[in-house]
C-alpha cells in the first residue's frame, strides 16, 4: 500500500516549510525509518524519516520548493502499485507490460511534463534526477522525449549543453538588499566548497539557490579559493544578511518584549546538596555511559514545581487564561545560527535518567540539523541556561506562548552566613521572567522558591 510523505508540523506556529534536499531519488529503495529528505523551517534544518518501506515512487516537491505543513511532497509504494490522485489528478495505473506496438490515441497521450506538470511534480527517471543534479539543470525547464513525456538522462545532458555555462551566468537571487537566499544545505555545502554563494545562480522558487546548484558551480569553478577574493573586494564586508533562524528570533523577541508585560523575580539556591546527589547518580550510571547534567535536574525540577503552580504552565489568550494538562519544558539549544527550543516533553513524568538521555539525543540532532518531528515547539515553560559559559545572573525574554521561562546562572563557590559562621556554598541564581497577564509577582515568587525548595532539598528528585 503506497504511503505519502507529507510536510511535517515541528513547532505549534510553523505553516510551513521548504525542501532543503531530497537524500533519495526517485526509484530508489527505502526503508522504515530511514531519513529521506531534510526540511528547511525558520528554525532549523531537519530530516524527515520514511513511514513505511518500499520505493520512493514519486517527488511532489523538489528542492527549494515551499509547501505548506500537511501537503503531501511524495509517495513511497511497491514498484508497479497504482498510486493514489495526488491534488486533482486520476490515480496512477499500475505498470504492466504490453506487446502491443500501436501508437496509443492522441487524445488520450498526455503533454510533456514541462507543459503539464505542477510546481514541484516533474516525471523524470532517477537516472535523469541525479543527472540535472549533477549539471545543475532545473528540470521543469526540460522537455522529455521518453514514455508520456518522461525526462530521460539524454534530455538534461541535451538541454544542459544547450545553455551557457554556470561561470558566465549572473547571480539573480541577490535583491537590491545584498540579501543571497539559499537553503541551510546549500550553505553547508558553499563552505564545504569554498563557494562564494553571490556566484551561483538559483533555480529554486524565486531565485531560491538549492544544493544542486552549489554543487553544478563547484564542478565548473576555478579552483582559486573564490570566498576569500570576494571577501576580500566586498565593498559590504561589515554586513552580514539574517538567517532564517536569525530573522525568526528577531520577530518572536520582538513580539515578545513589545506586547508581553514582563516581570523579574531572582532566587538564590545552594546547590551543595544537588551536586553531590548528581555525583551519585552519575556514579551509579556510569556503566550504562549516562551522565545527569545539572540541567537535567533544573528540569526536573521545574516540571514538579509547575504541578503546584499551574498558572506557570499556562497561557494568555486574550479574554482567558488556557492552563495545560501536559508539563513541556522546553530547552534552549546553542546553534552556529543562534538558539533554538527542543522540548522534553512530559517532563513531571519523567525519571532523571530519562530526562538525561532525552535531552542528549535532542540537543545533538539539533546541532547537527537532524531534528525530528516532535523535537521542538509545544512547550509550556521554557528554561534558558548560561551557567556553562560563566555567566552568574542574567535576565531572559518570556517564549511565546509560555507564561514564564527560567534564567539559569552558573552555580559558583560563595561566601554566605550560616548559622553566624562564614562558609562557603556553591550559590546559583535563578531568575523568573513571567507574563503579567497570566500570573504576578507574589506567585511568581512563590513559584521560583519552589524551584529552590526542591534543589535544595534533591531527593525528591528521585523519589
Amino acid at each position: 500500500m503506497a504511503t505519502e510523505i507529507t510536510m511535517p508540523q515541528m513547532g505549534f506556529d510553523m505553516t510551513e516549510g521548504v525542501i532543503a534536499n531530497w537524500l533519495k531519488a526517485e526509484g530508489e529503495p527505502v526503508n522504515k525509518g530511514e531519513a529521506i529528505a531534510e526540511i528547511e523551517t525558520d528554525k532549523t534544518t531537519i530530516q524527515i524519516e520514511a513511514f513505511g518501506s518500499g520505493v520512493l515512487r514519486r517527488i511532489l516537491a523538489q528542492a527549494g520548493a515551499k509547501v505548506p505543513v500537511g501537503d503531501v511532497i511524495g509517495i513511497i509504494g511497491e514498484p508497479g502499485e497504482a498510486l493514489p490522485p495526488v491534488k486533482g489528478e486520476s490515480a496512477a495505473p499500475a505498470a504492466t507490460p504490453s506487446t502491443s506496438t500501436a501508437a496509443p490515441p492522441v487524445a488520450a497521450a498526455p503533454a510533456p511534463a514541462t507543459e503539464t506538470a505542477p510546481v514541484g511534480m516533474v516525471n523524470a527517471t532517477p537516472v535523469a534526477q541525479r543527472a540535472a543534479q549533477k549539471l545543475g539543470v532545473d528540470l521543469t525547464s526540460v522537455k522529455g522525449t521518453g514514455p508520456e513525456g518522461q525526462i530521460r538522462k539524454e534530455d538534461v545532458e541535451a538541454f544542459a549543453a544547450a545553455v551557457p555555462k554556470l561561470e558566465a551566468a549572473p547571480a539573480q537571487v541577490t535583491p537590491a538588499s545584498g540579501r543571497v537566499i539559499a537553503t541551510p544545505y546549500a550553505k553547508k555545502i558553499a563552505t564545504e566548497q569554498n563557494v562564494d554563494l553571490r556566484e551561483v545562480k538559483g533555480s529554486g522558487p524565486e531565485g531560491r539557490i538549492v544544493a544542486a546548484d552549489v554543487q553544478a558551480y563547484a564542478s565548473h569553478a576555478p579552483s582559486q579559493p573564490v570566498v576569500a577574493q570576494r571577501v576580500a573586494a566586498a565593498p559590504t564586508a561589515g554586513r552580514k544578511p539574517l538567517t532564517r533562524i536569525r530573522q525568526t528570533i528577531a520577530q518572536r523577541m520582538t513580539q515578545s518584549k513589545t506586547t508581553v508585560p514582563h516581570f523579574y523575580i531572582t532566587v538564590q539556591v545552594e546547590m551543595d546538596a544537588a551536586l553531590k546527589l548528581r555525583e551519585q547518580i552519575n556514579e551509579a550510571l556510569k556503566s550504562e555511559n549516562i551522565k545527569v547534567s545539572v540541567n537535567d535536574l533544573i528540569v526536573r525540577a521545574t516540571a514538579m514545581a509547575l504541578r503546584r503552580f499551574p498558572n506557570l504552565n499556562a497561557s494568555f489568550a486574550g479574554d482567558a487564561i488556557e492552563q495545560r494538562d501536559q508539563v513541556h519544558i522546553g530547552v534552549a539549544v546553542a546553534l552556529p545560527g543562534g538558539l533554538v527550543t527542543v522540548t522534553v516533553r512530559d517532563a513531571d513524568t519523567k525519571s532523571l535518567k530519562q530526562i538525561a538521555v532525552e535531552m542528549v539525543a535532542l540537543a545533538t540532532r539539533a546541532r547537527d540539523g537532524k531534528a525530528q518531528a516532535g523535537d521542538m515547539g509545544g512547550q509550556t515553560f521554557t528554561i534558558s541556561n548560561l551557567g556553562m559559559y560563566g555567566v552568574e545572573s542574567f535576565v531572559a525574554i518570556v517564549n511565546p506562548p509560555d507564561a514564564g521561562i527560567l534564567a539559569i546562572g552558573a552555580s559558583t563557590p560563595t561566601p554566605v552566613v550560616r548559622d553566624g559562621q562564614m562558609v562557603i556554598r556553591n550559590i546559583m541564581h535563578v531568575t523568573l521572567s513571567g507574563d503579567h497577564r497570566v500570573t504576578d509577582g507574589a506567585e511568581g515568587a512563590q513559584f521560583a522558591n519552589e524551584v529552590k525548595r526542591i534543589l535544595e532539598n534533591p531527593w525528591g528528585l528521585v523519589l
